[in-house]
């Protein structure tokens, strides 16, 4: 169970990165973003995230993350295979 821990941090992560890179695209084009109802206070962190970096910051930083937690995932996987 331990082993699927890791693996749910990287598919936030790589939820976290995929919703960057869309409200970067999002504020680029004028596109207006709608509210969330229940997290409210996480979506102004990331659409703050957003507007500041762009879309090529968003991509680099999306793509940078989501490697990271991949391999950080296989290396937790191994050690405890071994």
């Amino acid at each position: 169970m331990e082993k699927l821990k890791y693996w749910l941090y990287t598919i936030a992560i790589m939820i976290f990165s995929a919703l960057l890179i869309a409200y970067s695209y999002d504020i680029a084009n004028n596109i207006e973003i709608p509210k969330s109802s229940t997290k409210q206070a996480a979506q102004d962190m990331l659409v703050s995230l957003a507007s500041s970096l762009g879309i090529i910051g968003s991509w680099f930083v999306g793509i940078l993350a989501t490697g990271v937690s991949i391999y950080f995932s296989i290396q937790k996987q191994r050690k405890r295979e071994k």
